[in-house]
């Protein structure tokens, strides 16, 4: 008796497991002839400029891929529709995936541009936030900082280039003229009166930046991108205390690069 409940009880979970099976290979053959419905596109462009548009991957889609919408979600391979969509310039991130309804939903995050460059060869590319380097768009402009002059970064040999920032804090670590753009960009960036106040950073001949403002008709010379705490609260001082009272065309060269000291040249 023993024997024979033993035996029922492994032909119960033989059927159970087999069962299971079935149902589960039931589901994905559902889900793999289910119709797409719809297919719905969002772009997340955070605080930047938009530089690709839904239609753009729209189009992207159907160049590569064909008309979803009425095939059988099987026949959409979202893995390489990802591949696709991220090896967009603009592209950060992307998920595809669909829905019990049948919808297939593409979610795209934007990079976000912090600075124009235009180097010494003519050449015009971006930085973006997380330090890579991106094309200028033919249809969009975005509204960012504009770093030229001196740049000697060659933009078309380094297509992969990315600024290493999770070195920027150690002291060990060489600085590259294109860190330093990145490094000032940043900092101009996330300060609303130095976003509000720069026009565009100039790179002179021995390498330091220049300030062009959007106000008055002098140019700050800044040096290099070391100490900038000191620098800018300098310069906040004197506009305050000094061109408030004087007026923001008296003189033509604001110079905070030495410790403690404004040097400034009059018209």
């Amino acid at each position: 008796m023993k024997k024979f409940l033993k035996i029922l009880k492994i032909v119960f979970w033989i059927l159970l497991v087999a069962g299971a099976g079935v149902l589960v290979g039931f589901t994905e053959v559902r889900q793999y002839s289910r119709t797409c419905r719809g297919l719905d596109i969002r772009v997340d462009y955070g605080l930047a400029d938009v530089l690709i548009t839904k239609e753009v991957i729209d189009s992207l889609i159907l160049k590569n891929i064909g008309i979803v919408k009425g095939k059988p979600l099987g026949f959409v391979n979202t893995g390489i529709l990802e591949t696709l969509i991220r090896k967009q310039p603009y592209v950060d991130r992307v998920a595809v995936y669909e829905d019990n309804e049948g919808i297939l939903f593409v979610r795209v995050k934007q990079r976000e541009p912090l600075l124009r460059i235009i180097n010494n060869q003519f050449e015009n590319f971006y930085l973006d936030q997380s330090g890579a380097l991106l094309p200028v768009s033919s249809g969009f402009s975005a509204r960012v900082l504009v770093a030229n002059g001196n740049i000697d970064f060659p933009y078309m040999k380094n297509p992969g280039y990315r600024v290493n920032i999770m070195a920027l804090s150690d002291s060990i670590y060489h600085d590259s003229q294109l860190t330093n753009l990145y490094r000032l960009a940043m900092y101009i960036n996330h300060d609303p009166f130095l976003k509000a106040l720069t026009d565009q950073v100039f790179v002179d001949e021995s390498g330091e930046f220049e300030i062009i403002p959007r106000l008055g008709n002098h140019v700050i010379l800044l040096g290099t991108a070391e100490d900038l705490d000191h620098k800018f609260k300098k310069l906040f001082a004197f506009y305050k205390l000094g061109l408030n009272k004087v007026g923001w065309n008296k003189y033509n060269v604001i110079n905070i690069k030495f410790k403690n000291q404004v040097v400034c040249s009059k018209i």
